[in-house]
């Protein structure tokens, strides 16, 4: 079987409600882009009502996966290449990180 590896699966609690987890996720996406330029040659992703669906293909790697939107918490899900799942424990980390830092308490006016 060539699918080996699991998914990596992160989950990040919040207390936005969904409309505003998905609106600061939708504006995430814009400067992790920009931070990843760099080193990214493709990132693709569609919004399906609460649910985010990407590819990312970098240094000749796809990377696919799903984030999806819940009332209290968000769900990523990735499926990484073998390559890149032996880093998988550090990306889970910067999802995790990264997620948190965009989901904690209201901002501006919320």
């Amino acid at each position: 079987m060539l699918t080996a590896t699991e998914p990596i699966t992160v989950t990040i609690s919040h207390r936005l409600g969904r409309e505003e987890a998905k609106g600061r996720i939708d504006q995430g996406l814009a400067s992790i882009r920009s931070e990843v330029a760099a080193y990214v040659k493709s990132l693709d992703y569609s919004w399906d009502d609460y649910r985010l669906d990407f590819r990312v293909v970098a240094m000749m790697q796809t990377i696919t996966g799903r984030i999806e939107v819940f009332d209290d918490f968000v769900k990523v899900e990735l499926g990484l290449p073998r390559l890149l799942h032996l880093l998988a424990r550090t990306i889970k980390g910067r999802i995790e990180n990264r997620a948190a830092a965009l989901l904690e308490g209201p901002k501006g006016k919320g």
